[in-house]
């Protein structure tokens, strides 16, 4: 008599004990993958913003003349503007005058933007000029930007689980160092609106 083998695999049961497991799973994690999704666009634009900063002022240094990063509306033009309170990207450029305005399209060194439509980007000026020390020159009239906020439509509101903001801020100090943040109260007492 010839043996009897059993067939392997899952029984109706058992599949669908493990699709209810799945499906549970995907129902507590979705929320939360949502948010790291918005998480993760303000912090590569704050991250890329940062690089922006760093690169002006080690350009400065390297090339001994002044460096400018600014906000522009669009800088993908080619000769791109620079402009204050929101923006959709940054420019990085060689500005021999300090006046924050290329004057040419080489002048350029890079052009970031537009930055993701769900994210807001408001700086307190439309400029900062690093010198060939390194430093980050006074423009006066307003035109500086120190500070800059990287928002969505959360705002300033604690990230859950955190005493963390969940805007992102940058500031750039006198010897040209750029620092983030996510102080809450640093970054709303910095009187930027986010959104």
């Amino acid at each position: 008599m010839a043996a009897l083998h059993r067939a392997a695999g899952f029984t109706v049961m058992e599949l669908l004990i493990v699709i209810a497991l799945a499906a549970m799973i995907l129902a507590l994690g979705a929320p939360q993958f949502g948010e790291f999704q918005r998480n993760n666009r303000l912090t590569a634009t704050a991250n890329d913003l940062l690089a922006g900063f760093q690169l002006a002022r080690t350009e400065a240094i390297k090339r001994q003349r002044p460096v400018a990063l600014c906000a522009s509306a669009d800088p993908r033009a080619e000769i791109p503007s620079c402009t204050a309170g929101a923006f959709q990207g940054w420019v990085v450029f060689e500005d021999p005058d300090g006046d924050c305005q290329p004057v040419a399209a080489a002048a350029v060194l890079r052009r970031e933007g537009p930055v993701p439509a769900a994210v807001r980007v408001r700086a307190d000026g439309q400029c900062t000029l690093f010198g060939a020390d390194g430093f980050a020159r006074e423009l006066g009239s307003g035109a500086d930007t120190r500070r800059v906020v990287v928002c969505d439509e959360r705002g300033y509101a604690l990230q859950a689980g955190s005493d963390q903001s969940a805007a992102r801020g940058i500031q750039v100090l006198r010897p040209g160092r750029a620092l983030v943040t996510r102080d809450a109260d640093l970054l709303e007492g910095w009187d930027l609106a986010c959104p």
